[in-house]
């Protein structure tokens, strides 16, 4: 299993982080999503793709750094 980790941008609280790791969670192939609001970062655990990942941002304001 890999764990990966990925800059975010777009998230500014609490609620924000939150989003983002309830959809991460939904990818599949994701075991784990943990959301550092501080460090604008998200480590996901398992073998979800980056796209797949960015997909499920689509129609939020967040994504991940290129």
């Amino acid at each position: 299993m890999m764990k990966k980790e990925y800059n975010l941008e777009g998230i500014k609280c609490a609620g924000c982080a939150n989003t983002v790791k309830e959809r991460f969670s939904s990818v599949p192939g994701v075991t784990n999503v943990e959301v550092s609001l501080e460090n604008k970062v998200a480590t996901v655990e398992g073998d979800a793709s980056v796209d797949a990942l960015q997909a499920s941002l689509e129609g939020t304001k967040y994504s991940i750094q290129k």
